[in-house]
C-alpha cells in the first residue's frame, strides 16, 4: 500500500512538474501556446483518472503508456482535423468554392474523426483487459464529466477574453 502511494505521488509529481516546465516555457515556434494547454489537460486527465479509478501499481503501470501514447497520437489528428478546417473555411469562403477541393478537405477532416474514434475504442479495449467491472463503470462516467467540466471551463476562459479569431 505503501509503494502504491509513493509510485502514485511520483507519477503525479511528473506530470506536475511537467505541467509546470509548459506554462513556464513550452511557447516556442515548435510548441504554440495551444499544443501545451492541450499537454497539461492530458496531464489533468491522467492524474484525476489515476485518483477516480484507485488504481493499483500494477494497472498504473500498463495503463500510463498506453493513454499518453493514445493522447499523442489523437493530439496529432486533432492538428491535423484543425488544419483541414482551416483549408475547408477559406474554401468556403471562395466565390465559387471549388467542389474537388471541398470533397478533399470533408474526406480529410471525416477521416481524421474516424481514427480519433478508433484510437478511443483501442483505448477502451485495452482497459478492458486491466480494469474491474467497477472501474470499468468508473471510468465511463469520469470520461464523460471531466470532458464535460473542461469544456465549461474553456467556455468560461474564453468567455473572459476575446473569443477566437477564425481564419478565413
Amino acid at each position: 500500500m505503501k509503494t502504491r502511494r509513493i509510485l502514485i505521488a511520483g507519477l503525479v509529481g511528473g506530470l506536475a512538474l511537467g505541467g509546470w516546465s509548459l506554462a513556464l516555457g513550452g511557447q516556442t515556434a515548435d510548441n504554440p501556446p495551444r499544443e501545451g494547454l492541450r499537454e497539461r489537460i492530458s496531464d489533468l486527465y491522467l492524474l484525476r483518472l489515476t485518483r477516480a479509478l484507485d488504481l493499483t501499481e500494477e494497472q498504473t503501470a500498463r495503463i500510463y503508456p498506453l493513454l499518453i501514447r493514445a493522447e499523442k497520437d489523437k493530439a496529432a489528428l486533432q492538428r491535423e482535423m484543425g488544419l483541414g478546417l482551416r483549408d475547408l473555411r477559406a474554401e468556403l469562403a471562395k466565390t465559387p468554392p471549388g467542389e474537388e477541393s471541398l470533397a478533399g478537405l470533408v474526406d480529410k477532416i471525416r477521416r481524421a474523426r474516424r481514427d480519433i474514434r478508433q484510437k478511443d475504442e483501442e483505448v477502451e479495449a485495452a482497459l478492458d483487459g486491466v480494469l474491474s467491472p467497477v472501474q470499468r463503470a468508473r471510468y465511463l462516467v469520469f470520461t464523460v464529466e471531466f470532458l464535460r467540466n473542461m469544456g465549461e471551463n474553456l467556455g468560461r476562459a474564453r468567455g473572459a477574453r476575446a473569443p477566437l479569431k477564425r481564419t478565413p
